[in-house]
This record gives structure tokens, sequence and C-alpha cells, in this order.
């Protein structure tokens, strides 16, 4: 099969598994009929230890406590295998932390080390211990029962590869994928800059786009890399002591572990009593740049009003901070993004924040709330 043909037929396939689709939420659509509730979620991220970036951390906790509260059945976390700058590991210390806080048993697979070569590139010759994240991803989609919504907050490229391998699985078994990568608009004053997750493997991002399932895009910028909230861009402040404060012992140990680059072997003894009180200060002093608070909110059918209550995204009607929109949108092998709105169902949709000044602190709110499920 050409590229292009292939092109052609994932894009189709998207778009008739669609076509019946009111609503935005395919993932809220797996869970009717469903007797717990529960969206079953893969966690794709870029988590290790030392950090690279704590938004990671707390992306994962926000994972965890979602699926404490009911919100998710959390199949698995697959931890990309580290770029070479980066120097730390895949900090599976950490996911197991949050299962042991939560009283989960959520598994984890490390993703592959290669950088595709192209959008189509399913590593044919790749060896097991680097194809181990994309067969987890097509094992999960295969035994579960209902369709799986997989969020990804790191690389692409383990979805991609399963997609490529398995497209008809991921038609008919991937609620839909939660691309939390990229910019809406490119920068004036730099235009040739790209967001960082596209950087490191453009031909991943690109081949996100051509998904035989639906796309829900949120990209990380309104504008690329300017660190400024606005109607495109997933992006917003956190101040630490507006979401940590009053937290369990075991909640703020995690985030005092990760801060601290600690190398105490009793990772999981250490969480048991409160950290030290000038720690504990110093981090809650602080604030952090976030990104995928509003993607998983959404795969569990969910979004916040612009006073930072968790609610049914079908019921929100306009007292939602965000909303998806349905977009017609195309990426370059380059991992440029050219997209406009939609007036009918394409099978991507896209991030608009409804409320741009309001919005930060809503999903400030939000956070704190889903930090108090762990006891």
């Amino acid at each position: 099969m050409s590229l292009s043909s292939r092109r052609a037929f994932l894009k189709a396939g998207a778009v008739s598994g669609l076509a019946a689709a009111a609503a935005p939420s395919l993932a809220a659509a797996a869970q009717k009929g469903a007797p717990d509730g529960k969206a079953p979620l893969i966690h794709v991220t870029d988590l290790f230890h030392p950090h690279g970036d704590p938004d990671d951390h707390f992306d994962l906790a926000c994972t965890y406590a979602l699926a404490q509260r009911g919100a998710f059945d959390l199949r698995g976390v697959v931890i990309d295998y580290p770029p070479d700058f980066r120097p730390g590991d895949p900090a599976v210390g950490a996911a197991a932390q949050m299962n042991w806080l939560a009283g989960l048993s959520a598994p984890v697979a490390i993703g592959t080390s290669r950088r595709l070569s192209g959008r189509g590139d399913a590593l044919p010759d790749a060896p097991a211990r680097e194809t181990a994240a994309v067969r987890f991803i097509i094992d999960q989609l295969r035994a579960s029962a209902r369709p799986v919504a997989v969020a990804c907050v790191g690389s692409a490229a383990d979805i991609v590869v399963a997609a490529l391998r398995e497209p008809a699985l991921f038609r008919t078994k991937c609620a839909g994928v939660y691309l939390n990568s990229g910019s809406a608009h490119d920068n004036p004053a730099n235009p040739s800059q790209l967001e960082f997750n596209v950087r490191l493997d453009p031909a991943a991002y690109a081949a996100m786009f051509d998904l035989p399932c639906p796309l829900y895009w949120f990209p990380c910028w309104h504008t690329t890399e300017t660190r400024q909230s606005g109607a495109s861009g997933s992006f917003y402040w956190l101040p630490h002591r507006e979401a940590l404060a009053g937290v369990s012992a075991g909640l703020a140990n995690y985030f005092a572990y990760m801060f601290e680059k600690s190398s105490n072997p009793k990772w999981l003894r250490a969480m048991k009593t409160p950290p030290p009180a000038a720690t504990w200060e110093k981090i809650l002093g602080d604030k952090r740049g976030m990104w995928s608070t509003a993607s998983q909110f959404a795969a569990a059918g969910l979004t916040v009003t612009r006073d930072g209550e968790i609610v049914a995204a079908a019921a929100a009607g306009e007292a939602a901070v965000f909303t998806l929109q349905a977009v017609d949108v195309t990426c370059a092998d380059d991992g440029r993004t050219t997209w406009q709105k939609a007036e009918k169902a394409t099978g991507r949709w896209m991030l608009a924040v409804t409320d741009v000044a309001r919005y930060p602190g809503a999903m400030t709110r939000a956070v704190q709330t889903v930090f108090k499920e762990f006891m």
C-alpha cells in the first residue's frame, strides 16, 4: 500500500467509525452500559527520576486520583525511554508509589528508544525490548470488553507503531487518543520553532493525525513556547500552595521524593510520614507549568467549570471553562499542523478554552479537588 493510499485508508476508517458520534467524548460513550462506569485508560508519559519536568509527576497523580475517584479503569502506564539529555531513567518507582497510594496495581511498560524514520515506520525489525510498550497497548485493546482511551502526555511513537501494526483493532477498540503535544499557532517571533515533544520525534507526532480512531488534540501552546494561556492551548500555571496545601502525608512525600531527587531506596516507607517542614514549605512556595490536565478530565468524559467544579462534560453547557471543537486538521511530515473549525464530526477534535482569564484558576481548583482523593 502506498503512503498516500495508507493515509486515505486511515482517515476513512476514522471518519466512518465516528459518523454517528453525537458528543465529542468517545471515552464517555465507552462508559455507557458499563456496570462500574469506568472508562478503560492507558497513560503514556515521559516520567523520569530524577525528573525531567515535574509536571509529569503531577499528571500521573491526577490520573491515579481520577482512577481512585472511579473515572478510569487504569489499565497501565507506558513510560518513555529517556532521551540522552535526560538525567534520569523511567520513574517506575513513582508509578509504584501511586499504585500504593491509590490501592491499584496498574502495570508499567517501557517505551521504544527508536525515533521513527517516517510516519509509516512500524519498527518491523525492532527487537522485543523495543516493542514491549507497543505490544502492551495492543494486548490491552484486544483484551478489553470496551474501547480503551489512551492519554498521551509523552512520546507518540509507541501508540503510532501499535496503530500501524493493528489498524483494525484501533478502529474498533480505541475510544480515542488524547494528544497533549504541539502548538495551535506558530510564534511570530520564531516561526521555525516547534513544541518540545514534536521536536523529539516529528514523524511520530505527524502520524498521530493519521490514526484510524478518534483523536482529541490538546495543543500544549496557543502560540509556541510563550508560557501564556490562550484560547487553543492547554498550558496554565499551577501554584503549588493552592494545589498541594492540605494533601495527605503520602502524596506530600510522593512529591517531596521527586523534587528532592531522592536516592533513598526505601521509596515506600519514605511515604508514611510527612516530609520535613522546610522541604515542604520550599515546595509549596513554587509553581508549576501544566499542560495535560484538561485532556485527563476530557478522557473521563468530564470538564471543569469556570468556578473550578468538576462536572460531566455533557451537562456542563456554558459553565465549562474548556470544551472540544470538531476540526479539519492535517499535519506535515515535519510536524507542522494546519487546522480549521469543522461544522460536523470529522473524527478529530481540538481543545477550546472558553474563558482564558479564568482557566488557570479553575484548573488549579480542580487539581486540588482530585488530590484530596488520596488519604
